[in-house]
């Protein structure tokens, strides 16, 4: 009697290389995602210094302005809600290509949650780091507050950085929702989330104004620290992340 051996499926690659092959897909073209954002980050900021001494110009200096004239701007905050756009342009990319290539769809996902926290984590970085420097500069000598505007400009960087961090995670997850609902089911998928969004947003100051809960809310977030308020964004995350898996392993790769 003759015995063939069969040939044996080669071993998986491991946990690792498997997840870093889903960041890949996303790094393949850093321009979205790593490079183009701080060119729109420079062009905010610019426009913003500009406007600032034009005012100190007009006033006649910066001695005639209000200590607190430049203390209040919500530029910096837009990066972090590009972080939504974000995820939902790279899963709408690269889903289909992924599977393409044999990639399981829990790999592609956490390799792309993986990816996108380290992008929150990334901006934070950049962004505590330029505030450090405005600190230095005396708001670039305007007396301005754009990285770290209002009381953010007085925490220490470390704080400054969980802060963004957690609320740039908190969004990329959301975008890993919007994105898989997209993946999954294209128009009809976007409309579900944004109405599903807007009924829970009313629904919550429905429920604190019929409460009256309006003054404790108020009184928690001034009489805690903001890391801990922030915290408060990471089961939020978890949520989602949770919510995007159990929604993407379902798609398909359909045009």
């Amino acid at each position: 009697m003759t015995v063939v051996a069969l040939p044996t499926a080669p071993p998986a690659p491991p946990i690792g290389r498997r997840l870093w092959n889903a960041v890949r897909l996303h790094v393949a073209n850093p321009w979205p995602t790593l490079i183009l954002p701080w060119f729109i980050f420079a062009a905010i900021f610019g426009l913003n210094l500009a406007i600032w001494q034009i005012i100190s110009i007009a006033a006649g200096g910066t001695q005639n302005l209000d200590a607190d004239a430049f203390d209040y701007n919500g530029g910096v905050t837009w990066v972090l809600f590009f972080l939504v756009a974000m995820a939902v342009q790279a899963m709408s990319l690269t889903f289909r290509f992924a599977l393409g290539l044999g990639m399981t769809r829990r790999d592609y996902y956490v390799g792309t949650v993986a990816y996108l926290a380290g992008l929150a984590a990334m901006y934070a970085v950049g962004i505590a780091v330029l505030a450090q420097v405005e600190r230095a500069t005396d708001g670039w000598g305007l007396g301005g507050r754009f990285f770290a505007p209002w009381f953010l400009a007085d925490l220490p960087a470390w704080q400054l950085w969980y802060l963004n961090a957690a609320v740039g995670l908190m969004l990329a997850m959301i975008g890993t929702v919007v994105a898989t609902m997209w993946v999954r089911w294209k128009a009809l998928g976007l409309y579900t989330f944004f109405g599903a969004f807007a009924v829970i947003l009313v629904a919550t100051g429905w429920s604190l104004t019929v409460s009256e809960s309006w003054g404790s809310l108020g009184r928690y977030l001034t009489t805690h620290e903001p890391a801990a308020i922030v915290s408060w964004t990471l089961p939020v995350s978890l949520l989602c992340g949770l919510l995007g898996f159990a929604i993407l392993r379902r798609a398909t790769p359909r045009a």
